[in-house]
């Protein structure tokens, strides 16, 4: 037999393929392929589309087109032999038919217009395979379900409406007349459709999601795509989820469900990340025409000139902003949307407009984790960093990973409101280390206010070491009010040591104000040492008038000895004005 050759179609416009395929009883089927037009608001001939699986890729059978072999699957073989018509001719869109498979070029112009030949068809035809007897059960039964709905105004019925299953009850007399062992067959039926290949591959989401009106065919028996989707709820099994995610985008239901509020491109590959696709690209290109974020958008479109990796590429730049991706495989990349995640918001909490922040996590749920390194991005954040970390709390509290090192970012680098709202929150899981405790003396912007809340709500665990004391004798902005703090309300653990005066006199904004305060309250305790009046002498902010400080109140116990001069010598800032004080 003669090899069937496709005639090229226009790809200038919204050109595509419809078949004609022959009424018949024999087993050779018999086929036409004619060119047709999807220009908004025109005519167009009536015609059903057919959602099936290829069933792998060997094309073991074939139908004529003219007379001429063209190789099929043997899935669609049987799918086609079923459909097929024995008094009229029917009309039918076939994607593997339809489509000139071996042309890159038109692969990629009628993936683009897919959604538009589902929407448009007259009726989608779920093709799940030939059937068994428990299918036959299942499918005869919500046959007589659909009959008994025609009684009732049910159009409006939502799927947890209890008197979908009063119908049901109400069916169930006539079903055990024609089927023993009803029940048990229902659900096992049920459960074998659920479990077949059409709802793994990832085609079949456009094309469901795009139907306007679908019917469920399995074998020669056929129901209602909404009538369907009612079967595990009245039979008792719970679908897994990437079924159920298929069932709550056929046609007819719920305007209550996910897919009514989002069908963003992220929310898509969430939730049927588990599909399957021959062409690893398709994981992507198969979602672009139902995404409410990419229809229209030309940075990422079906283009099958490119490789998996750049078609990752694409989508983590349009999903998360990021240009680098070490992800090389689909599967990889679907596996990872947490870490991305993760390095996109560390991204975006630097920015100044906290509405970003808002926008990108409204369409992810809990995929995103707050990290140590998204804290830390907003810690530096300078403008808009408190105000980040609150809405960070308030809408991802439980997508915090409390490890040492993130309360530590927190403590260090943010508001009191911020870190009293986590231990409401999430406060048995927060420990109050030393590091925590030095990171809330070291906090510049609101060091005494992150301070005096540790010591009221978790005082217990607060501990005053020597190297608390360090760090807030060095806090250059807000050393002084947590010293003075500490001294008020744990006064007996705050040690004055050489290294905490060194500290301070080092501290080149607020020095002069922490030795004050040292030496006015606990000035028995303070000792001048050389190594105390050599940091003093090297502070190139403050060194003047923490020097001054020293010798108008300790002058005494100041020794210039030789390497404090040449400390002071090097002070390329104020080592003249320290010099003149020390000579």
């Amino acid at each position: 037999m003669a090899v069937f050759e496709y005639e090229p179609i226009d790809l200038e416009g919204p050109a595509f393929r419809l078949l004609r395929l022959v009424k018949g009883r024999e087993s050779d089927i018999e086929c036409e392929l004619f060119q047709a037009w999807l220009y908004e608001g025109s005519a167009i001939i009536p015609y059903e589309a057919l959602s099936y699986t290829w069933g792998g890729t060997e094309m073991t059978k074939y139908i004529k087109i003219k007379g001429r072999g063209l190789s099929v699957t043997e899935n669609l073989y049987w799918a086609l032999r079923h459909l097929r018509s024995q008094d009229t001719d029917r009309i039918l869109w076939v994607d593997a038919v339809c489509i000139n498979q071996g042309n890159e070029k038109e692969r990629g112009h009628q993936v683009q217009q897919m959604g538009n030949i589902y929407s448009r068809a007259d009726r989608v035809i779920f093709w799940l395979g030939p059937a068994t007897l428990a299918t036959d059960v299942i499918m005869d039964s919500l046959r007589q379900l659909q009959e008994e709905c025609f009684k009732h105004a049910y159009k409006n019925w939502k799927l947890a409406d209890k008197r979908w299953i009063d119908l049901w009850s109400a069916v169930k007399p006539i079903l055990r007349r024609k089927h023993s062992d009803l029940e048990r067959l229902q659900r096992k039926g049920i459960e074998l459709l659920l479990e077949r290949p059409w709802f793994q591959r990832v085609w079949i989401l456009q094309e469901v999601a795009n139907a306007t009106t679908a019917v469920v065919c399995s074998g020669t028996k056929s129901v209602p795509a909404r009538i369907f989707a009612l079967a595990p709820s009245l039979t008792g099994v719970q679908p897994e989820p990437h079924c159920q995610a298929v069932l709550d985008i056929m046609p007819g239901q719920s305007k209550d469900s996910w897919w009514s509020q989002k069908r963003d491109l992220y929310t898509l590959l969430v939730k049927f990340n588990g599909s399957k696709a021959s062409d690893q690209r398709d994981m992507i290109y198969a979602l672009l025409g139902i995404s409410s974020d990419v229809r229209d958008n030309d940075s990422l479109s079906a283009d099958y000139t490119k490789d998996t990796q750049q078609v990752i590429q694409d989508a983590t730049l349009f999903l998360f902003g990021l240009t680098d991706t070490r992800y090389h495989t689909m599967s990889e990349f679907l596996r990872n949307f947490t870490p991305l995640n993760t390095a996109a918001l560390s991204k975006v909490a630097k920015s100044d407009n906290v509405r970003s922040v808002a926008d990108f996590l409204q369409p992810r749920g809990d995929e995103v984790k707050i990290t140590e390194d998204v804290v830390k991005a907003a810690a530096g954040n300078s403008k808009s960093g408190n105000e980040v970390m609150a809405l960070l709390l308030q809408q991802r509290i439980e997508g915090f990973q409390i490890t040492p090192g993130l309360i530590t970012k927190l403590a260090r680098s943010f508001s009191a409101n911020c870190i009293a709202f986590l231990l409401k929150q999430r406060g048995d899981e927060v420990k109050i280390t030393e590091d925590v405790v030095k990171a809330a003396a070291g906090n510049s912007k609101s060091g005494k206010e992150v301070m005096a809340l540790l010591l009221k709500q978790r005082g217990g665990e607060v501990k005053i070491t020597e190297e608390v004391v360090k760090v807030a004798a060095g806090n250059s902005t807000s050393g002084k009010e947590v010293i003075a703090l500490l001294l008020e309300q744990r006064g007996g653990e705050v040690k004055i040591t050489e290294d905490v005066l060194k500290a301070a006199a080092g501290n080149w904004k607020s020095g002069k104000e922490v030795m004050a305060l040292l030496l006015e309250q606990r000035g028995g305790e303070v000792k001048i040492t050389e190594e105390v009046v050599k940091v003093a002498a090297g502070n190139s902010t403050s060194g003047k008038e923490v020097i001054a400080l020293l010798l108008e109140q300790r002058g005494g116990e100041v020794k210039i000895t030789e390497d404090v001069v040449k400390v002071a010598a090097g002070n390329w800032t104020s080592g003249n004005e320290v010099m003149t004080l020390l000579l």
